[in-house]
């Protein structure tokens, strides 16, 4: 009986059922009369491979590697230096079967490495990216925080520590760990259409703003699932209470006024979930359609009658100039002569042109006149 291994196979020859021969690459030639003969092929290129103990006595050392691992231990699989194969705890067998010829001094140098990996600490060094790639999700967690971030790192449940911005790595074999990341820069939160309703019941439309950061990280990763939530129920809840103890007029007449008295309730609930109000304002008072209307009459009638005052004074003002006058010029009538010529002056400088029109007969008398 022929038996033909290819390059990327290995292979066991059973007899009656059990492994009696490890075969390599190759011809291989089978005399076994009266007796039952199987080949079992295993191919290599996959690198993992579950073989029994009658089998394992058959491959050399130098082509499979028995790999025990703890339950705290992790092994790398490179080929050809590439992390290929992210192994957990308990036996692998691994093919170690590849190998290269080197150009200088013609040694033989297997194609296949393997790392073992001691994961009985929680903090871990960062693993090269493509390493990451194959642990993450299984033994290993990993996050990144640029500037103004930190990263809370939680062990079994319980924050165990606050990092600084970086990258940080954890292993996950031997306990539960989660790391997640904390924007401490300053963010807005808007309140939007807020309706509320005055003292003396006319309903309003509130834009309110506030502008917080974080003050306590560990504070606001234990404390409040969604602080975001509460400021911004905390505004609502402080608009309505500082806006139903006043009138209308008292709210347009003073909006500072109202930021002040809203301030410190909500600065109290922000550090309550570990943040910190840097800012809260109101942008805009939006009235209904009808009360608008008749703010905008007031304010016309208001506008009219201050402008009809201003009127009244001003003319008030030149009545009083000219019966000044008056008197001047009934005292001096030399003065009075001379505003008299300066009349004239100023209609004769607007005449451009004068146009003499004379009756029937009119220009002989004229001449008669002249001649006399």
């Amino acid at each position: 009986m022929k038996i033909e291994i290819s390059q990327h196979e290995r292979g066991f020859l059973l007899i009656d059922g059990r492994p009696s021969r490890y075969l390599r690459p190759g011809l291989h030639r089978v005399f076994a009369p009266l007796r039952q003969v199987k080949v079992e092929r295993h191919a290599t290129t996959s690198l993992l491979v579950e073989l029994d103990e009658s089998r394992l006595a058959l491959v050399p050392k130098d082509e499979l590697t028995v790999l025990s691992l703890a339950e705290h231990e992790r092994a790398l699989v490179l080929r050809r230096g590439k992390p290929t194969l992210w192994l957990g705890a308990g036996v692998h067998h691994v093919w170690t079967v590849e190998r290269q010829l080197e150009r200088d001094g013609g040694a033989v140098r297997p194609l296949i490495a393997l790392r073992t990996y001691d994961t009985s600490a929680i903090v871990a060094s960062p693993l090269p990216l493509e390493v990451a790639a194959l642990a993450k999700g299984k033994d290993y967690v990993e996050v990144t925080a640029p500037e103004g971030h930190v990263v809370v790192r939680f062990v079994d449940g319980v924050l165990e520590q606050v990092l600084p911005a970086g990258r940080h790595a954890a292993w996950t074999t031997v306990r539960s760990v989660n790391l997640s990341v904390i924007d401490l820069r300053e963010r807005v939160l808007a309140v939007s259409g807020q309706e509320v309703m005055t003292k003396d019941r006319v309903t309003l439309r509130l834009n309110l703003s506030a502008t917080v950061r974080v003050r306590d990280a560990r504070r606001l990763a234990s404390v409040a699932r969604a602080p975001d939530d509460l400021i911004y129920l905390a505004m609502q809840l402080s608009a309505r209470e500082a806006v139903t103890a006043r009138t209308l007029d008292e709210l347009l007449a003073a909006r500072d006024a109202l930021v002040q008295v809203m301030t410190p309730s909500v600065r109290a609930r922000a550090e309550g979930v570990g943040l910190e109000l840097v800012e809260l304002g109101l942008k805009d008072v939006v009235l209904p359609g009808e009360m608008k209307e008749l703010l905008n009459k007031v304010t016309q009638a208001q506008k009219e009658a201050e402008a009809n005052v201003i009127l009244r004074r001003e003319e008030t003002a030149a009545t009083r100039s000219l019966a000044q006058t008056a008197k001047v010029l009934s005292e001096n009538p030399l003065l009075l002569r001379l505003k008299e010529l300066e009349a004239y002056k100023d209609l004769a400088a607007k005449v451009g042109k004068v146009n003499l029109v004379l009756g029937e007969g009119a220009l002989e008398r004229l001449q008669l006149r002249t001649n006399a």
